[in-house]
Formats: structure tokens, sequence, C-alpha cells
């Protein structure tokens, strides 16, 4: 095959039957009509001589002579795309960008108003949606880019094409009713580990570092309850006996609104780090980086606080 032969938005076109495995979605990602995405595999199929896609119960499947093809025309794509073409520029003040992130409901919480409050000053019509994937799901929406960013505690994105930069460091404090009737303005081992606890442990989730520390430091924590989320914490502890060990600034919003009060931790547990994740692909794009940097300078603090700042 010569490559004056070589049509690139045939090329595009097999990247989007890779992704999709569909005639019809393939079409859909490119702009293109059904017939028009039916002449194109034609064409693919003729450049290749192979069939390249074939129909199968789960959809149209590649033939080995596709998957043989799929890194490298994917790899060629993005190096013409990123390096080859001009790149194009970010406007924030007139951008209608939908960003897609993932973020636990402790962004939520912490982050998402700061970014809101900033966006409407400097970005009013950029919109921001937020999803909870499963970890298998959250590395596959950042490789396509159907996330932009994840925030947060990510122990599952293991991928080298995974970027991350450190924003925060939390560190844990103990979240109670204002009135609890057997622990003070402080608290010894002895009173945490009698007491009855609320446990936040995310579903599909490994055992966090917390956890861990504690089995470390040999501290038993009677678990009577355990969330998938946080939002539910405060309103459970404030009417019951039990404690809740959050994150400092999860535990600082819960008093804003609940009544409850914060007691530092009668033992020493390292703080833990938040990053923002990214794909590698998107690491030049003009709208994921500014978002990148605004993410870091709204979100970046100092150091693990003292005991005394709770």
């Amino acid at each position: 095959m010569d490559i004056s032969q070589v049509d690139l938005n045939l090329l595009k076109a097999f990247d989007a039957m890779m992704r999709t495995r569909s005639v019809t979605q393939a079409g859909i990602a490119l702009g293109l009509s059904q017939p028009a995405m039916s002449f194109a595999l034609s064409k693919l199929r003729q450049m290749f001589d192979d069939p390249l896609f074939v129909r199968s119960a789960r959809g149209m499947e590649p033939t080995a002579r596709a998957q043989e093809l799929a890194d490298p025309v994917t790899r060629m794509l993005y190096l013409i795309q990123d390096e080859i073409l001009p790149r194009p520029t970010f406007h924030p003040a007139s951008s209608r960008e939908t960003f897609v992130m993932s973020m636990s409901d402790i962004g939520e919480m912490v982050f998402l108003p700061r970014l809101l409050k900033h966006l409407d000053s400097v970005a009013p019509y950029v919109k921001i949606k937020t999803v909870a994937p499963t970890p298998k799901e959250l590395e596959a929406g950042l490789t396509e880019g159907d996330i932009a960013l994840a925030v947060g505690v990510f122990p599952d994105l293991e991928s080298a094409s995974i970027r991350q930069k450190l924003l925060y460091q939390h560190s844990f404090v103990c979240v109670m009713r204002i009135d609890h009737p057997h622990i003070g303005q402080t608290m010894t081992k002895d009173e945490y580990e009698a007491a009855d606890h609320v446990a936040v442990r995310p579903e599909g989730r490994r055992a966090d570092q917390f956890e861990k520390t504690l089995e470390r430091l040999g501290v038993h924590r009677n678990v009577r309850l355990s969330l998938p989320r946080y939002m539910g914490v405060p309103f459970i502890v404030a009417d019951s006996n039990m404690i809740a060990t959050v994150p400092l600034s999860v535990g600082r919003r819960f008093a804003d609104f609940a009544r409850v009060r914060l007691v530092p931790l009668p033992f020493n547990v390292p703080a833990y780090d938040l990053h923002l994740h990214w794909h590698s692909r998107f690491h030049n794009d003009p709208a994921n980086a500014w978002m990148r940097e605004v993410m870091s300078a709204l979100v970046s603090t100092p150091k693990r606080p003292l005991a005394s700042d709770v």
C-alpha cells in the first residue's frame, strides 16, 4: 500500500469503530450519517484487504488484523492532533464547555462551592458535571475523555498514562454530638475504642489509609454503622452517641450546619494526599490545562494543621 492511498479521515473512522464497536455510534461520534459511516468502513476494508469488523451478538467485533492496527492507529492520530496540528486556544470568559469531573461527596462539599464561586467571576458560562464511577469506569472515562479530571484519593488508578498532581493533605478529626455524654473536649484512646462508630466505606474501593493506620496502631474501632458516603454522617451523630472519624475539612463543613462538634484524635494519624488526576492524552488540551490550574489554585492548602487548629 502506498502512503498516498491513506486517508486520515478513514483512520479516524477506524478508531471510532474500535471505541464504539458500532457503525451507528461511530458515525455519531464523527458527525457522520450511517450511510457515510458504512461507506467509510467499506473503504477501510478495501484499504486493508480485511473485514476488520464482523457482526456478533455483542456488536461489531474487531478481527485479528483490526486489533493489530488499533494501537498504532490511535497513537498516530494522537500525534497528529497534539503535535502536528495547531492547538486550539481556550477562552474561559466566553467558553460554554462542560467539564465532567469524578469527585467524591467530600469534593462536592468542600471544593465544589469554591470552584463554582470562582467560575461565576471568570467563566460564567462554563458548566460542571460530577460523576461517581467505579474504579474501572473511572480509568476508562479518563482515557476516552468522557471524564476530564478526577479529584480525590484513587488508589486503583495505577495506569502509567494517568497523570496526577498533589492538591491537598487531609488530616482527620472526630465528629460527635455537641452534648455527647461520655466524651469532653479531648478524648482518650480508651474512649475512642469504647464508642460506637459510624464508618464511611465507599463501595468498590479498597481499604483506605485510615483503616490501615488503625490496624498498624492496634486501635480497635467498634463500627456500628457503615455508609458509602459522608452526607448522612452529621445527621446520624447529632442524634445519637455514635462518633465518626472524618477528614478535617469535612468535619468543619459539618459543624457549619449540624449540631456537632470536633474533637482531635487521641493518636497520630498521618495525613493522606488528595490528588488531581487526568490522562496523558489531554495533558496539552487547553481547556483541561486551564481547569487543572484553577483547581490547583483553589484547592491547594498548607500541610496538615495541628490538633489545636480543630
